[in-house]
Order: C-alpha cells, then sequence, then structure tokens
C-alpha cells in the first residue's frame, strides 16, 4: 500500500526540518571557530601545565602525606610516563575512532581524573595510580587536537593554528611552573588539580558542542596493530621511566635496567613490525607503517624536535632550581621571573606565524636560524652567577629565547604534515610528540645528574654544565635543520591566485553566452 500524500509530506517535511536543523549547527561551528581553536589551545596548555605544575608542588604533598620528597616526584612521574607513552597510541586510535571522539573523551576522563585526584588525602599510591590515568587520559588529547585543527583549517588558518598549539605547550610549561610555585607556598597541589578540573570540563562541554564531527574508520579496526601498539607503548613506558629516575643518579637499578629493557622492547618493536607482521601478518596495518618513514622532513623533524624540547625543559627546570639554589629566592620570584618566555610566545606567535613558507624566507633556515636565537638565549642565561642581577643575563636570555622557539613551533609540524596525507596526520602528530617527551625525559635526566649539591660556587658550577648541555642540543638542532630539512614548495603569491581565479570565472562566462547563442 503506497503512503497517503499526507504522511508523504509529513516525512518531507521531518526531513526538510532535519536538514535545516544540520545546517544551522554546520553556521554555528564555522561562526565559532576562533573558539575552536582556543579550546584546542587551552586543553593544550591545561595538559602540559599539569606536567610541570606539580615541580614546585612537591612540599605540599610531601606535607600533606608526611613522605620524603623522592616518594613525592612519583606523583610527578605518573604522570609524565603515561601521558609520554601513550601520545602514539592515542594519535593512531584518533585515526581509526575519529579524533573529536577521542579528544573529547580524553579531555572527559582527564577532567575525572584530576578531581579524583584532588579528593585523595591518605593514600599515596591511589594518587600515584590516578594521576597515571591522568597522565592517559591527557595524552589522547594532543595528537587528536592538531590533527582536528589539520581538518578543521584550511591554508593560512591552519598553518597559523598549528602554530598557535604549539606555542601555547610553551605557555602551559611556564603557567605549570607559576601556578606550581604558588601551590608550594600556600594554596597546595589540590587547587592545581582542581583547576584542572573545572577547566577540562569546560573545554570538553565546548569542544563536543562545537567541534565538527570526524569520520571513523572502524571497518579498519581488524586491521589495526594491537601488538604493535603494546610493544611500542611499553618500550615508551620503559625508556620514559628510566630517564626520569636517573635524575637522582645514573648507576642505580631503577635507572639502568629499565633503559636498557625499554631499548631491547623498540628494537622487538621493529622486528615486529619489519618481519612478523610482513611475513605471518599481512592483513594488520602496522602501527608505524614503513611508508611514513619516508615522508618528507620527518626523520629531520623528529632530531630538531627532540633537541628543542631537552633544550627548553633544560633552561626552565633547572633554570627555576638555580634561582631558587644558588641565588636563593623564593620559588614564586624564581617561576615568574620566566614569564618573558610566556609573554614572548604568546606575543611573537601571530608575527612570527605569517612568515610561514615565505618564498623568501624558507622554513629550514627559519628553523635553523631560531635555533641559533635558542642557543644564544641559553648561553646567555648559563654566564649567571652567584649574586648576579637578573637584569643581566637572565632576563636578556628569557627574552630572547622565545624568539627562537616561535620560529621552531611555527614550522615543525606544518613542515612534518606537508607531505602526509589527511588520514594520517594523527600519527605523525603522536610520533613528533612521543618523540619530544622521550627526548624532555632524557635531557632533564642528564641534565639533573649534573646537580650533586654543595656550597653556592660548586652549585653554580654543576647548573652552569645542565645549561651548557642545552646549549649544545640547540647547536645540534641548528645543524639538522641545516643539513637534512629538505625545500617544500613556497606558497604561490596571492595575486597568482586572484588571476587564476579570474581567468576561470571569464572562461565559465563565454562558455555560459557560447550556449545561450
Amino acid at each position: 500500500m503506497s503512503p497517503s500524500p499526507r504522511t508523504s509530506s509529513n516525512s518531507h517535511a521531518t526531513l526538510s526540518d532535519v536538514s535545516t536543523q544540520l545546517s544551522r549547527i554546520e553556521r554555528l561551528r564555522a561562526k565559532f571557530k576562533p573558539i575552536i581553536i582556543a579550546i584546542f589551545a587551552g586543553s593544550m596548555t591545561l595538559d602540559i601545565f599539569n606536567v610541570t605544575g606539580l615541580v614546585f608542588a612537591q612540599s605540599s604533598i610531601t606535607e600533606q602525606f608526611g613522605i620524603s620528597e623522592a616518594e613525592a616526584s612519583w606523583t610527578l612521574s605518573a604522570y609524565s610516563l603515561t601521558f609520554g607513552s601513550f601520545l602514539l597510541l592515542a594519535g593512531r586510535a584518533g585515526d581509526i575512532f575519529g579524533h573529536k571522539q577521542i579528544y573529547t573523551v580524553g579531555l572527559l576522563f582527564f577532567s575525572l581524573f584530576a578531581a579524583l585526584t584532588a579528593g585523595i588525602t591518605s593514600s599515596l599510591i591511589a594518587l600515584i595510580i590516578l594521576r597515571a590515568f591522568q597522565g592517559i587520559a591527557a595524552a589522547a588529547t594532543i595528537p587528536t587536537a592538531y590533527a582536528l585543527v589539520a581538518t578543521s583549517f584550511q591554508g593560512k588558518a591552519l598553518e597559523m593554528a598549528v602554530a598557535g598549539l604549539g606555542a601555547c605547550q610553551c605557555i602551559g610549561v611556564i603557567a605549570g611552573v607559576v601556578r606550581g610555585a604558588f601551590a608550594g607556598t600556600s594554596i597546595g597541589y589540590r587547587g592545581l588539580l582542581w583547576l584542572s578540573f573545572g577547566l577540562g570540563v569546560l573545554f570538553g562541554f565546548l569542544g563536543f558542542l562545537l567541534i565538527p564531527p570526524t569520520p571513523s574508520r572502524l571497518k579498519d579496526m581488524q586491521s589495526l596493530d594491537y601488538g604493535g601498539a603494546v610493544i611500542a607503548t611499553s618500550g615508551a613506558s620503559l625508556l620514559v621511566l628510566g630517564f626520569t629516575e636517573a635524575q637522582a643518579g645514573w648507576n642505580r637499578a631503577t635507572v639502568i635496567a629499565p633503559i636498557a629493557v625499554g631499548g631491547v622492547v623498540f628494537v622487538l618493536f621493529g622486528l615486529y613490525e619489519e618481519v612478523v607482521l610482513q611475513r605471518w601478518m599481512k592483513g594488520v596495518e602496522p602501527l608505524i607503517p614503513r611508508r611514513v618513514w619516508s615522508y618528507k622532513n620527518l626523520v629531520p623533524i623528529l632530531g630538531v624536535t627532540s633537541c628543542y624540547y631537552g633544550a627548553f625543559f633544560i633552561l626552565i627546570l633547572n633554570g627555576s632550581q638555580f634561582y631558587v639554589n644558588v641565588q636563593h629566592r623564593s620559588t614564586i620570584i624564581s617561576a615568574v621571573q620566566f614569564l618573558p618566555i610566556a609573554a614572548g610566545a604568546f606575543l611573537l606567535m601571530p608575527i612570527v606565524g605569517h612568515f610561514y613558507n615565505h618564498r623568501f624566507m624558507p622554513p629550514k633556515w627559519v628553523i635553523a636560524f631560531g635555533q641559533c636565537l635558542c642557543l644564544a638565549g641559553v648561553a646567555l642565561f648559563s654566564q649567571n652567577q652567584v649574586d648576579s642581577s637578573y637584569w643581566h643575563w637572565g632576563f636578556a636570555g628569557l627574552v630572547l629565547f622565545p624568539f627562537g622557539a616561535c620560529t621552531f613551533f611555527v614550522n615543525f609540524l606544518n613542515i612534518a604534515y606537508a607531505s602526509a596525507p589527511p588520514e594520517e596526520q594523527g600519527l605523525i602528530s603522536g610520533i613528533v610528540q612521543m618523540a619530544a617527551q622521550v627526548a624532555t625525559a632524557l635531557a632533564s635526566g642528564i641534565a639533573s645528574s649534573f646537580i650533586s649539591g654543595g656550597t653556592r660556587e660548586q652549585l653554580l658550577e654543576q647548573y652552569r654544565r645542565s645549561f651548557y648541555l642545552a646549549v649544545a642540543l640547540a647547536g645540534l638542532a641548528v645543524v639538522i635543520a641545516a643539513v637534512f630539512i629538505r625545500p617544500i614548495p613556497p606558497k604561490p603569491k596571492k595575486s597568482t591566485d586572484e588571476e587564476r581565479v579570474s581567468n576561470e570565472i571569464q572562461r565559465g562566462r563565454r562558455r555560459a553566452a557560447d550556449t545561450v547563442e
């Protein structure tokens, strides 16, 4: 029996209403795109904020639980460990299940674990476990945020958005140090976690409403490399654990064993991907497909990224401790003195971003020049004396460093994305970000091992050696950028695009006129 005219009419009306409603939602999302990038930026800042925020808040944890600083440091290490280890897996999960889904769920659980952690008052073990789960949730938001930016923006807006997210990591580090300094004196670590809970809920709610839906590839779940994911995550966890523990000395079993086993696990991961999957499991897509390494500039970008993050975190963490332990400044004053880096990144990024891949400024030379500025900034900072004025060496170095940082953040992922297909940009981001976290743990471990205590003069020389390591890393980044990064096609001049569009319009009009005649 055929449907009545009234039923058919109602059906068409319903479909029309749904279409109209969807159109309104799309227009709303387009209108609020600046808010979308603010959501990504806020969550990015929040993730890094939770890494550095507890550095200066360790004293409040020791007082709360009546434990040593070594035991309290596990609340920081647990988050850093899982955060760095799950970035690669999170990026791949976003490619399969949809980046918006992984991003918003990650923010939801990040907020939940922040609230649960803030509520812990008696069990240190529970606090450490919850911090580890919070790190996993945070890892879910980093590569997916970059991938969502890549699918939500195009052209110049995309380049500026990627650069802005990078700068937010820089700002998040400083914000965490400053907030942690206040937590260590009065507010306590729980205030930092409650703040993370509130902001995480806000960003998650807005993200759910405003971020456009992203497609999933659930049909590829059967071919997902579950074995490779477990092996790679285990290897990364062991390496980050070993390098983190090395801050208290390298000649301990808790350092040597995780690093050695982690290295072996990564060798096994390579054999599994290249031998086992290729010969006996051909229907499984490798976690890191071999073609990824053929993407132009990915490998040198990994090298530059590792060097930059290592130098940056040495400057921030050892530099702030230098002010406290050598120059005997309060933790709050020490943290506030690093604000020029955050302010510089915030002010300079929009300016530097306009020159990405300019035809007269190839990215490889922009990165190389920027790393020279980072090198100079750390070198100036390293000349601090026991009683030198902040304005003499410290301020000059901390003002110069963000110029180099901005050139890095504008270019590093934009260059990596230039030759990667959109469906693998979550994976690319995960690879780059995991390399950054492992390098940070390694560099921090080496730099901290230089600090053995003593008089102010002895501490000065020890901290100075750690700053020289940062100088060497920045110098290595200069070499990698100048020698190994290959050019990418420059953007066409705007006038050329306008002429092309105008010519197409004119040709279309002529064809229409010929048809009418």
